[in-house]
């Protein structure tokens, strides 16, 4: 610590509807092995489209508090103790309703550090709050949203379709912002096979991945391939190594994921983390 009491260090904040698609809980486990036990990482969760949570056999009103409970398991699985996984608001919007433990995690913890990277797979309702609450987050913090399509930066897609009011008033707020389209997230691929067998058998942390990937609800067919869309997030944890993404604020990710090479650095991770 300084002497102002600020950490040195980076914190990174990871933020998901983790109660929807399992490729959020294959991203978080990549992205909590790469930031290694020496990082500070806080994880938020927020909610579902409320149309879209009974097929997914959730309760609309508590899918961030299941999120919680979820990505809670998989930390606990991984032995990440220090890694705080806080729920977000239970419903989308910019109102007070909004304003929920998550946001306030992210902008007390944010203020102690120097820099913040937010890494959200989910819509922007809990980063929409936290810059209600502390609009100062912007000149502090740097955003890599999932979101949006390569020509509709504000729509187009799920993420961004659940919350267009947070996400205007995310993208209007003058916080620095990395956008990873729809187009790019989409290709983001692996083979059902190498799931129900590499993955499988990499850990007993890919082991449960791995359930969480093939458990698909009913109405969903399950292919010869299956999409990992929130690991495009991966390369943007701070650091430096052969699949990193330099961020630049403002920028829109397109053709730029190594999905083969991030596949197995997955794979060698979770085997040499056991």
């Amino acid at each position: 610590m300084t002497a102002l009491g600020r950490a040195s260090a980076d914190l990174l904040v990871v933020d998901n509807d983790y109660a929807g698609d399992p490729d959020g809980f294959v991203a978080l486990a990549h992205i909590l092995l790469r930031a290694g036990p020496g990082g500070a990482v806080l994880v938020t969760t927020s909610p579902l489209d409320p149309g879209l949570a009974p097929l997914a056999g959730a309760d609309p009103a508590t899918t961030a508090t299941g999120g919680r409970e979820l990505a809670g398991h998989l930390v606990e699985l991984m032995e990440r103790h220090d890694v705080r996984v806080v729920a977000g608001a239970e419903s989308t919007g910019v109102t007070e309703e909004q304003v929920s433990a998550a946001a306030r995690a992210i902008v007390e913890m944010s203020a102690r550090f120097d820099r913040t990277t937010v890494l959200c797979g989910g819509p922007l309702t809990n980063v929409a709050a936290a810059l209600r609450l502390d609009p100062s987050l912007r000149d502090r913090a740097t955003l890599v949203w999932v979101g949006g399509t390569l020509a509709e930066p504000g729509g187009g897609e799920y993420n961004s379709d659940t919350d267009p009011d947070a996400v205007a008033q995310v993208l209007a707020s003058g916080m620095p912002v990395v956008r990873v389209p729809f187009e790019e997230y989409t290709a983001m691929t692996v083979a059902a096979d190498a799931v129900k067998n590499d993955l499988a058998a990499a850990s007993p942390v890919g082991s449960w991945l791995a359930e969480r990937l093939v458990d698909v609800p009913p109405f969903v067919q399950l292919g010869g391939t299956l999409n990992l869309g929130d690991s495009v997030l991966v390369p943007f944890v701070p650091g430096h190594d052969s699949h990193s993404i330099r961020v630049l604020p403002g920028s829109v990710v397109h053709h730029q994921v190594d999905r083969s090479g991030l596949w197995g650095d997955l794979i060698r991770r979770l085997a040499a983390h056991g």
